[in-house]
């Protein structure tokens, strides 16, 4: 019988949680809100989420517990060293040895892109090769980054922040993200449209429906995505690009999109051959690479 673990998935506004096995099977699975009023309130509730999977007594039981987190993670003790910014007070927190102490079992905690990064790596349908880029598209925009097929984390734990490249766009100065990512686009629209709520499945609800306000602002951002990807191939010279989030599980046309631009500015000597697929494991990449990435090293 394969081991399972208990997987935890903290989204900015929900966990998922459940139990997954070495295979990335999911034998049991559930959501919770996430809370906001303080870093302590978020640990309990993990912990309730743990405790309820305790408590339904599975066989196997679960071996150990893996956390996909928002922010910057040390790996080798569990320590939550910042950066994440949709969690108030969520920094220098040593959450692994929290919920060990708790628990009893073994905690292992990474960054949340790269334990989707890792999912998708590991068990989707899309992957090609050992040197892949996996981008998702949210409240900012995330990745994972694997070489020779190991994922890349760089000195400190502190790499892969595929958002975070300095970015101009007319005449305005911050971070790709600040203008790709689907934050920006739904905050795009709400500008022109100020009784829309910001939400981008609104807005390409109503490009499906004719709008052309926001099919334009789909096609720029389509343009900026791939703009950005255009540069990581340049860099990386992947086998497989993966892009994941909301978007990915039903935009196949803006996928498309963002294919084409990004082959329009990627050197042809590192787009040969390369893959650009929408990710196939939809919102579940995250619980089951941290319950594979839980027992991966617990196995050593």
């Amino acid at each position: 019988m394969q081991p399972a673990a208990i997987a935890l998935d903290l989204g900015g506004t929900t966990i998922k949680y459940g139990l997954v096995n070495l295979h990335g099977a999911i034998l049991w699975e559930s959501l919770s809100p996430t809370p906001h009023t303080s870093a302590g309130a978020v640990v309990g509730e993990l912990l309730r989420c743990v405790q309820e999977i305790q408590a339904l007594n599975t066989t196997p039981a679960p071996t150990a517990i893996g956390i996909g987190t928002p922010g910057m993670v040390n790996v080798e003790t569990g320590t939550v060293l910042g950066s994440a910014f949709q969690l108030p007070g969520w920094e220098n927190l040593p959450l692994a040895g929290l919920l060990r102490a708790e628990t009893g079992l073994p905690v292992f905690v990474d960054n949340d892109a790269n334990l989707m990064g890792l999912g998708e790596f590991t068990f989707g349908t899309v992957t090609k090769g050992k040197n892949v880029l996996f981008f998702t598209l949210g409240t900012g925009i995330g990745g994972a980054i694997f070489i020779n097929g190991a994922l890349y984390r760089g000195s400190k734990n502190a790499g892969g922040e595929l958002g975070y490249i300095p970015f101009n766009y007319r005449d305005q100065e911050g971070y790709w993200e600040d203008f790709a990512s689907m934050k920006a686009l739904a905050e795009q629209y709400t500008g022109k449209n100020p009784d829309t709520p910001p939400s981008a499945k609104l807005v390409f609800e109503r490009a499906a429906a004719g709008d052309p306000a926001a099919r334009e602002l789909i096609r720029e951002n389509a343009y900026l995505v791939g703009r950005g990807i255009a540069g990581y191939i340049n860099i990386f010279n992947p086998d497989t690009i993966i892009i994941g989030g909301g978007v990915s599980d039903s935009q196949r046309d803006y996928i498309e999109q963002v294919k084409h631009e990004a082959f329009k500015y990627a050197l042809p000597d590192c787009s040969n051959g390369l893959d650009i697929v929408a990710a196939s494991l939809g919102n579940k990449a995250g619980m089951i690479g941290a319950g594979y990435y839980a027992l991966s090293r617990l196995d050593g």
